[in-house]
């Protein structure tokens, strides 16, 4: 029996009878998760929610029909839905498509496009809305792999990520983590602070005992969609009397990023501002989750009080139109939360210049970009409402918009918003989360009638484990059809095949050689070279003493090129 998918078409209409102009108005698109609630970033895993509505100021016999219409970033239509109507009766008529599997017209990470359409007796109007999707990831930081002797109170995890509506951090006393000593969930944070004083005995760390800890990603559902590795790492008893502290103080792009088909060049600023002189320092960039080129670069010696000044060169991931650009310089200090520093990339973004030097954000960039920030509550108590115009009571226009323009870079972020309406009455929206810690009842969603209409099954597009080794070095793989797909299946793995579509895609993938030792293999990534493309990989060892029965592989599923590929192999963490 084959699997199937179903998306719901839902069509309400509410009618108010009125007697003005003849059309369509207020047309509004929105686009919403599993659970409802409003976004503009998505994974490739999820499912999503369109919706539109328009308000008929005048009856008619005919109908009001709704089209609804997907394009990926290069602009092609992925997706069409014509033929759902509502009665042409004066009043508001809205229609939803719930339950789509965004994995059905998934072509490339990137802004997509929604553009809802609705027409009576052949006059049209349309809106679009923009929404990211990208391949859900996860890149742990800290504690890094094999970190021992940490004094930090409290212990903080951090990591990287993208495409997950929350985290779930495992924390156990062993590498399988099975029977976890901690789990929790966050609110879509890349970070979790462990308690200092946990509910249960068994949760309380002891110094010196190897633990370990990963990530997983989550859905609006909490259906898990993506997973990091697994890293270790020890306590010490007490916190070090040292003072070493060394910080990524500056992150700037050295001109504005036009053209993302061109290499983005960064510098990292490395500044010590502790008493002792520190040696052997990592520092990385990363930009959209991919490795820069030239990462990372190795710090012989920083002295108190001296700079570092490190140029980086990055490639933004195909097909996105922002990204987030992190650097970190991989050291055991007593301030970790300021060894690395991030920025949001987007086109046109650059160093910082003087004040009203820049190109001056209109009102409805302005608003956008709060609105990226405010989250999903607040958000979605905007829903309907429409923006008229912007004001600072404190400061001037050109104060605010500065400091928008710092939100946008990254340099800024929002801590606090809240939504009030004409008389200053502050909304707030509750989530049944929320309100269920608070003891308040949340009213159960209104069962509605849906048609059913079967799609094709949704995949993760990554698989992982441990084979035979194919040699002593790691062996590569770029895998465009059934029968060779098949036949390296069959070495991996004694379960049924996935079944990818080559016409469009492509499976790339390393194992390990014999004498990486390695406890994991990671993917990094794709990006255009000269010649074609290229994809980084690196290795994990597992930790001394140990020797891998087996070797580690990864197998992935990226967009088909016919490209000339080669493969870097990165440093080898241990």
């Amino acid at each position: 029996m084959s699997m199937k998918n179903i998306y719901a078409v839902l069509m309400v209409g509410l009618f108010s009878w009125t007697a003005h102009a003849q059309d369509l108005t207020g047309h509004s698109v929105s686009v919403h998760d599993s659970a409802g609630t409003a976004r503009q970033t998505f994974s490739n895993a999820e499912s999503i929610t369109l919706r539109q509505s328009v308000t008929n100021s005048v009856g008619s016999g005919g109908s009001v029909a709704f089209t609804f219409e997907i394009k990926n970033p290069a602009g092609t239509v992925v997706f069409t839905l014509p033929g759902n109507s509502a009665p042409g009766t004066a009043g508001k008529a809205q229609a939803q498509l719930a339950g789509l599997s965004i994995n059905s017209f998934y072509t490339a990470p990137g802004n997509y496009t929604f553009t809802g359409t609705a027409s009576l007796d052949g006059v049209p109007v349309t809106k679009p809305i923009s929404f990211m999707i990208s391949s859900p990831n996860i890149t742990l930081i800290y504690p890094p792999y094999g970190a021992r002797g940490l004094a930090d109170k409290p212990l903080t995890f951090r990591w990287t990520a993208s495409g997950a509506s929350r985290y779930r951090v495992t924390v156990s006393d062993n590498a399988g983590l099975y029977n976890a000593l901690h789990t929790a969930l966050n609110s879509g944070e890349s970070m979790y602070s462990y308690p200092d004083n946990p509910s249960q005995p068994r949760e309380q760390l002891v110094p010196e005992q190897v633990y370990y800890w990963k990530v997983e990603g989550l859905d609006a559902g909490n259906n898990k969609i993506s997973e990091s590795n697994a890293y270790n790492f020890s306590l010490k008893g007490q916190a070090s009397a040292q003072t070493r502290n060394v910080a990524i103080t500056q992150l700037d792009l050295s001109s504005p990023a036009q053209d993302f088909e061109k290499p983005l060049n960064f510098k990292a600023v490395l500044y010590n501002s502790g008493s002792a002189t520190e040696s052997n320092i990592s520092v990385k960039l990363s930009l959209g989750g991919i490795s820069a080129q030239d990462s990372p670069k190795q710090v012989a010696t920083i002295g108190p009080g001296e700079k570092k000044e490190l140029p980086f060169t990055a490639f933004m991931p195909p097909g996105q139109d922002e990204g987030l650009a992190v650097a970190c310089a991989d050291l055991f200090d007593d301030n970790m939360p300021d060894n690395c520093r991030t920025r949001l990339i987007a086109k046109n973004a650059g160093a910082a210049g003087p004040a009203g030097t820049g190109r001056k954000l209109s009102y409805e960039e302005m608003f956008q970009a709060i609105l990226k920030r405010l989250g999903p509550e607040a958000a979605k108590a905007l829903e309907g409402y429409t923006f008229e115009s912007l004001s600072c009571a404190n400061c001037s226009q050109d104060e605010l918009a500065l400091v928008i323009a710092a939100l946008i870079n990254g340099e800024a972020q929002l801590v606090g918003a809240s939504v009030s309406d004409e008389d200053g009455a502050v909304q707030t929206a509750q989530t049944a989360e929320a309100a269920a810690d608070s003891g308040g009842d949340v009213p159960a969603p209104e069962e509605t009638a849906l048609d059913v209409i079967p799609m094709r099954e949704e995949t993760p597009g990554e698989w992982t484990g441990y084979t035979e080794s194919r040699g002593k070095e790691a062996s590569v793989f770029v895998i465009r059809d059934m029968k060779e797909w098949r036949k390296t299946w069959k070495t991996l793995s004694s379960e049924e095949s996935p079944e990818p579509d080559f016409g469009v895609s492509m499976v790339v993938g390393v194992i390990s050689g014999s004498d990486d030792k390695a406890e994991t293999v990671r993917l990094l990534g794709r990006r255009k070279t000269d010649d074609g493309t290229a994809f980084d990989y690196y290795q994990i060892e597992a930790p001394a003493g140990v020797n891998p029965p087996l070797a580690a592989y990864i197998f992935r599923l990226y967009e088909r090129s016919e490209e000339k590929v080669s493969f870097t192999r990165l440093d080898v963490k241990k």
